[in-house]
């Protein structure tokens, strides 16, 4: 029996109301795209790409360049290889001393220009340091990652740029819940993280919920994400949860400091296997150099070192000596600056010239 008329002309009228409502938004959302320039960004998102072939999980976006809001004019350009940097020749040229540089945004040198990176002026400092070999500096940093992912990364991809000393940079962020910068920093869904990923996998969060057909479909439209953004900005973070889940460790528990080294002997390991050497960079955060500086978590680290046969790069005497002096060091609680960039740049080629971790080695650190 068909509906009532009066049913029909109510149906009618919907289906015309949805109509109108499709052609306003799909007009809006063309409007947009042609009148509105896209937003800088204010997060990392368009950098990275999740990865769930590689164990690595997610990497840089390889090609993609992009300047963020929240770090000013800063242009991010990932070349070819899905690193920051220019491109480096595979296999590595003769007469080549090639370091590569592991870590997460404080190698990759978030909120500086890449030449201002600690990597970038290390190859610049190193000129002419190996008699009769160039010596190139390598930045394999991604933002959000820890041990887990660097040794990945390296050894799925690193050990193809042929080494010679691998350098892998500690930031205390490092023994944090992952999960707090593989999908807050970067914005990624990145599926199923094996325990391994966790320093200690007993505290790990409840993973989050994949994005709906609804999320994704608001993804694809710049009126949906624009709307989305406001909204965002008027709740604001939770910053007080945030804080306290990103707390210091400066004294690690036994099991996350066993879990960094299971993380740091892989690396060394495999560098070991290409006839590369390895060093730990333990790179302060900003409250060490503060009022009442604490240096117990750059003990932990070096008597972990000690322990596993491996050198430690300590960096926190430099910053130390440079505050007095320099501009300052942190943009933030862990990133450096331009300066701070400088200052562990220059103070990373004094201990690699004096510890024996380059062929021109001149003997002893004064300090050690």
């Amino acid at each position: 029996m068909p509906p009532p008329a009066r049913v029909r002309s109510i149906l009618g009228y919907l289906l015309l109301a949805l109509l109108g409502l499709g052609a306003g938004l799909a007009m809006a959302e063309i409007a947009i795209r042609i009148f509105v320039p896209p937003p800088p960004g204010d997060d990392l998102r368009g950098l990275h790409e999740a990865r769930p072939d590689r164990p690595w999980l997610y990497g840089l976006r390889p090609g993609v360049e992009k300047r963020l809001a929240v770090s000013g004019q800063v242009r991010y350009a990932i070349n070819a290889d899905g690193f920051r940097g220019r491109l480096y020749r595979r296999p590595k040229p003769p007469a080549t001393f090639r370091i590569l540089v592991l870590g997460d945004s404080l190698a990759f040198g978030y909120g500086v220009a890449e030449d201002e990176t600690f990597p970038a002026l290390l190859e610049s400092l190193l000129a002419g340091a190996v008699p009769g070999r160039t010596v190139e500096v390598l930045n394999l940093g991604v933002n959000g990652y820890n041990a887990y992912t660097e040794a990945a990364l390296f050894d799925d991809v690193g050990v193809t740029f042929e080494p010679d000393l691998v350098l892998v940079a500690f930031c205390v962020n490092d023994l944090d819940d992952p999960t707090l910068h593989f999908d807050a920093s970067t914005m990624l869904q990145v599926g199923a993280i094996p325990d391994e990923a966790f320093p200690d996998p007993a505290t790990r969060r409840k993973a989050p919920q994949p994005p709906g057909l609804a999320s994704r479909a608001c993804g694809a439209l710049r009126a949906c994400r624009l709307l989305g953004s406001h909204l965002l900005r008027q709740a604001g973070p939770d910053n007080a949860a945030i804080g306290a889940a990103l707390k210091v460790h400066e004294d690690p528990a036994p099991v996350e400091l066993a879990w960094l080294r299971r993380q740091y002997d892989r690396i060394a390991a495999r560098a070991a296997s290409v006839g590369a050497k390895f060093a730990v960079v333990i790179l302060p955060y900003a409250d060490q150099l503060g009022a009442r500086p604490s240096d117990r978590l750059q003990g932990h680290l070096r008597d972990l070192g000690q322990a596993a046969g491996w050198p430690t790069i300590d960096l926190l005497a430099a910053f130390r000596r440079a505050a007095a002096t320099s501009s300052p060091l942190f943009m933030d609680f862990w990133h450096p600056t331009a300066a701070g960039h400088r200052v562990a740049a220059e103070e990373i080629r004094s201990q690699l010239e004096c510890s024996g971790l380059i062929p021109a080695a001149s003997g002893p650190c004064p300090d050690q």
